[in-house]
C-alpha cells in the first residue's frame, strides 16, 4: 500500500516494483496454499487445548513487528532490525544467544549495504 504514490521510471522496476512485484508473488503463493488446502481429502485432527506458548510467541511477534514500524523512523533500519532478528530467532527457537546477536547485526548490515549500495534504495536512518 506505502508504494502506491511513487512515480514509476522509465526504465526497470524502480523503488516500488519490486516490493510490488514480492506482493504479488506472496499473493499468488498463498492463494495456491488455500486452494490446496481446501481440496485436499485429508482429515485434520483438532487439538484439544490451546497451545499457550505459540500463542505467546505469536502476539510477541506481532507486537515486536509494531514495534519495529514505530521505530524505524525514528532511529534508523539498523538500528531497529537487529533487535527484530534478536528477538525473531529467540522465538523460533534458536537459543544461543551470542550467535543470535553475531547473525542479527551481520544481516542487518548485509540487507542494509544491499539495498543501498546494489539497490540505491534509501532505507530510514537514524533522526531524532
Amino acid at each position: 500500500m506505502s508504494t502506491i504514490g511513487i512515480k514509476r521510471p522509465r526504465i526497470g522496476l524502480g523503488s516500488a516494483g519490486f516490493p510490488r512485484l514480492v506482493t504479488v508473488c506472496l499473493i499468488v503463493c498463498g492463494v495456491i496454499l488455500v486452494l490446496r488446502a481446501l481440496l485436499s481429502k485429508r482429515v485434520v485432527v483438532k487439538p484439544s487445548c490451546i497451545d499457550t506458548r505459540f500463542v505467546l510467541n505469536l502476539v510477541g511477534l506481532v507486537a515486536s513487528f509494531v514495534l519495529y514500524l514505530y521505530l524505524l523512523k525514528k532511529l534508523g533500519f539498523l538500528i531497529t532490525t537487529a533487535p527484530l532478528l534478536f528477538f525473531a530467532m529467540y522465538v523460533f527457537g534458536y537459543k544461543k544467544h551470542f550467535m543470535n546477536v553475531v547473525l542479527s547485526v551481520i544481516t542487518s548490515l548485509l540487507i542494509y549495504y544491499v539495498f543501498t549500495i546494489v539497490f540505491k534504495v534509501p532505507l530510514p536512518r537514524f533522526s531524532l
